[in-house]
């Protein structure tokens, strides 16, 4: 039995999602992170998605919190065009590894970002905690806990009659 279930849990734990897997909101928060990503000045080409490696969601009084793990590669389109089909991966372009955490309210306004997509053969500086943290910081962005009951947060008691 445990010769069965070590191979299952190596191909979980490397799962890819294709879009059409994707949530609505776990698909919108991947669109909000590669308009991120595309606005960053450093970045000179078109990048396209090549994978979703991880994605999870989680509802808040405020909106749902999309987390995402994916990859890019270079594209031969200038970044502008970073939305044109007919923009291809290059074969040896470049690649990063992404993660992105991104707060949605229930009209798919953002409510908080974080993408962070090192170029894969980058030592990366930022330690796994520090990209953790900022990842929290989106996940409780607009969760105003004074704004909203939750049950037991309050307790009332009724006064004794006059003796």
């Amino acid at each position: 039995m445990w010769r069965l279930l070590i191979p299952l849990a190596l191909w979980l734990g490397t799962a890819h999602f294709s879009r059409a897997e994707l949530t609505a909101a776990q698909h919108q928060g991947l669109q909000v992170a590669l308009e991120e990503f595309h606005k960053h000045p450093r970045v000179q080409w078109a990048f396209q998605e090549t994978s979703v490696d991880s994605a999870t969601e989680k509802l808040f009084p405020a909106g749902t919190f999309v987390r995402l793990e994916f990859k890019l590669q270079q594209t031969s389109c200038q970044k502008k065009d970073w939305k044109k089909a007919e923009c291809r991966v290059k074969a040896h372009g470049r690649k990063r590894k992404c993660l992105a955490c991104i707060k949605l309210d229930s009209k798919d306004k953002v409510l908080g970002r974080m993408v962070h997509c090192p170029i894969e053969t980058q030592v990366q500086l930022e330690l796994e905690e520090h990209l953790e943290a900022q990842c929290s910081r989106v996940e409780r962005a607009s969760e105003d806990h004074r704004s909203y009951y939750f049950p037991g947060q309050f307790a009332f008691s009724r006064a004794l009659p006059p003796s």
